[in-house]
């Protein structure tokens, strides 16, 4: 079981990364993901990829109650954002909605949150000026 604090650093640490890279539009070498891929799939419950197949309200829902709500669901936004970016232009579609639902849920941690954050704030005007 991963300690409480520990846990929020994690996820603050991750988040900032891939905001950090979206931004920046720099791409991370795939060995420097793997122990973040990792560290995610232990905090979100289950490995990254799945969330390829999930909707914004069942992960919104999946964290209900959670003592971190919050930052699980920001991470799990970031990941789909993290994914979305690295996707190829043959699957425009998978891509759109991975992006899609990765922005409404920072929105929704924007909007219900009681922490606020200046790079998520940044990262959500870009994506909104890119819609």
């Amino acid at each position: 079981m991963i300690k409480q604090d520990y846990l929020i650093r994690m996820i603050q640490e991750i988040v900032s990364l891939i905001v950090n890279a979206l931004l920046r539009k720099k791409k991370y070498r795939w060995s420097e993901w793997v122990e973040y891929d990792d560290l995610t799939r232990q905090i979100l419950g289950f490995p990254s990829d799945q969330l390829l197949s999930m909707n914004t309200e069942e992960l919104i829902d999946r964290y209900k109650g959670d003592p971190n709500e919050m930052g699980k669901t920001e991470l799990a936004a970031m990941t789909m954002l993290k994914i979305s970016d690295e996707m190829g232009d043959d699957d425009l579609l998978r891509k759109s909605k991975l992006r899609q639902d990765g922005l409404d849920l920072l929105r929704y941690v924007q909007e219900n949150s009681n922490s606020f954050s200046i790079q998520r704030v940044q990262l959500i005007d870009m994506l909104e000026a890119n819609e």
